[in-house]
């Protein structure tokens, strides 16, 4: 199926050529208007000649049957021209062809190749209305390869050479772009510019750096201050003026439904803490905030109950209930009488807009370990998981993400049988054969020795398990010969320890984990650590979840009508779905003497 390209900026200004005409065309602006020729036609006429007038003719049959909606067959038609014998501005134009059918075929590694052509380096020798063309054309195909941050800049660069109605699309094509990048991505990019870009760059950082909703407020007035004159300064992008008007909007009383008692407790105190946490320090810097009122779950009877409570008390918005049971009647309810960001996730799916549902599911660190890894460049991969529920979930959702990113899955084991573990790892690995053939060599060659290794067409493991069953699986690699196979881990296989002795054996394990433990570059890091000590250990992630459901909630209805949206917080970055989920893109970590440290990056391009 071909690709939908945006016609107003990509279409070419293509002509046909009549068949059997007196003289050969010396050059792309000679070739004769007329809208009766066919491509065979053309086609035909090129055969009569030879060298640079049958190249041209050819060249030219190439664009009308792109005009003509035929990606295919102008690809068939470049193959027999050789790019390299055309004069320069031929070469630009086949290498437009070329990139446009790439992309119109869903070929984007293709397309990127082409627009790259070293002939495009003499691109000014072309008429305006061409350049500007091809490096719209280059913006779309740096964004289809996800060169997010390089496609809204090469957007910047054209942007004052276009005409009014053109400078209002490119504006939203721009921030689109931006709003696609990631976060380190934008960071890295604003150290070094300059002029439009730098400001469009510094206006995207706003919406992801200043999580709390009234510091953005604030971060943006103060970057339309310092830009008046920025093309985004009079017109602001959709999403930004949204946030204007969110916080214009904002509620002024929320009510918390946490389980205050009960086995839940200690995780219903943590989730308070950090989202009051959030709150203070909005309010110590002279922002107003919320009227806040709690509600314990557990004196409800159901937790339709406690939300009708809270709408006679006044509450405009309510946080929870986190139990697992009463986000599940509250999914099932239909519309509820306020808007409501549940603590965890129902089975059932939802249709309500008046529901959002928010957790740390392991779902979130599988998908992100199929990004990790397909960014890594691995394409092959097996998982490696337990017979817990948690461990399935996480199972299924990387093999789904896997997949669905093109991903090969060449085996799965279930690994909670100590025992079994090393005969099952073999088998995985096909080390039995790799012995026998080595043996077979040594018997051949008398004393030349053989070391089986490992399958080749295994590049990396995904593993959902324990600490107990995880400290098995890297020594068992290396009984295996394949100690150098990446692994990548949820963070249910190692444990928070300052001393790293509880992690033994797992050195060089690959952990999906939250920014907070992460880093600790949060804002909020020394204050919150300092108060409950116990958030720098593994209930950190519930206080760093209270945080984040602070920060979030307001956005809640832009983060739904602008999917792209993404808020950096301290459990990961957060996207919301079509079935207003939270999701979770987390960085990641390696053990390093038996500590987590922050992993390399990624050798390939992001997504």
């Amino acid at each position: 199926m071909h690709r939908s390209i945006r016609l107003s900026t990509l279409a070419l200004t293509l002509t046909t050529v009549l068949a059997g005409c007196a003289s050969a065309p010396k050059s792309l602006d000679e070739l004769p208007r007329t809208p009766d020729a066919s491509v065979e036609e053309i086609l035909k006429n090129a055969g009569r000649y030879e060298g640079a007038e049958a190249n041209l003719l050819r060249l030219h049959a190439a664009q009308t049957a792109l005009n003509n909606g035929n990606p295919e067959q102008t690809n068939r038609i470049l193959q027999d021209i050789p790019q390299s014998d055309l004069p320069t501005d031929q070469q630009i134009r086949f290498s437009e062809l070329q990139a446009t059918s790439a992309l119109a075929l869903g070929d984007s590694a293709g397309a990127l190749r082409a627009i790259q052509h070293p002939a495009l380096r003499q691109l000014d020798i072309r008429p305006l209305a061409e350049q500007l063309r091809l490096q719209q054309l280059r913006a779309d195909i740096l964004d289809t390869n996800g060169l997010f941050v390089d496609a809204a800049q090469e957007r910047v660069y054209i942007h004052s050479l276009l005409d009014a109605g053109q400078q209002a699309s490119n504006s939203q094509a721009i921030w689109e772009s931006l709003s696609k990048a990631d976060t380190p991505a934008l960071q890295t990019a604003s150290n070094n510019a300059t002029g439009e870009f730098a400001g469009w760059l510094e206006l995207a950082l706003i919406t992801r750096k200043q999580r709390n909703l009234d510091l953005q407020i604030r971060s943006l007035q103060a970057w339309k201050t310092e830009n008046p004159n920025h093309p985004a300064a009079n017109q602001l992008p959709d999403a930004i003026q949204q946030i204007e008007a969110l916080q214009a909007s904002r509620p002024t009383h929320i009510g918390l439904l946490l389980p205050f008692n009960g086995p839940l407790a200690s995780a219903a105190q943590a989730l308070r803490d950090g989202f009051l946490a959030a709150q203070y320090q909005a309010q110590s810097q002279g922002i107003a905030q919320p009227q806040v009122t709690l509600y314990d779950s557990t004196q409800y009877a159901s937790a339709m109950e406690a939300l009708n409570q809270a709408q006679r008390d006044g509450v405009q918005w309510v946080i929870g209930p986190l139990e697992k049971e009463k986000v599940a009647q509250l999914a099932s309810a239909g519309e509820l009488p306020l808007p409501t960001l549940v603590l965890n996730y129902a089975e059932q799916s939802t249709a309500a807009s008046s529901i959002y549902q928010f957790g740390l599911a392991p779902e979130d660190e599988a998908r992100s370990a199929a990004i990790r890894a397909w960014n890594d460049g691995h394409r092959r991969m097996a998982t490696l998981s337990t017979r817990d529920d948690w461990s399935q979930r996480a199972n299924r959702a990387f093999t789904t993400e896997w997949q669905a990113l093109g991903g090969t899955i060449i085996g799965q084991e279930l690994v909670d049988q100590p025992a079994a573990v090393a005969n099952q790892m073999g088998e995985l690995l096909k080390i039995k054969q790799s012995e026998n053939r080595a043996n077979r060599i040594s018997s051949l060659l008398g004393d030349v020795l053989s070391q089986p290794t490992p399958r080749q067409d295994l590049d990396a493991l995904f593993l959902a398990a324990t600490p107990l069953q995880a400290r098995q699986i890297k020594p068992t690699l290396a009984f295996q010969y394949a100690a150098e196979l990446p692994v990548y881990a949820t963070s249910h296989s190692y444990q928070i320890d300052p001393t790293g002795m509880q992690n033994t054996d797992l050195d060089g394990l690959l952990i999906a984990e939250i920014p907070w433990l992460l880093d600790r570059s949060d804002p909020l890091y020394g204050e919150v650590t300092s108060n409950w000590p116990q958030a720098t250990g593994a209930l950190g992630r519930l206080y760093a979840m209270g945080i984040d459901t602070q920060r979030i909630f307001a956005r809640l209805p832009q983060m739904r009508q602008y999917p792209d949206t993404r808020i950096e917080g301290a459990t990961g970055e957060l996207t919301l779905d079509a079935n207003g989920r939270i999701q979770r893109n987390l960085p990641w970590g390696q053990i390093q003497d038996g500590l987590l440290q922050p992993a390399a990056p990624s050798n390939s391009s992001p997504l």
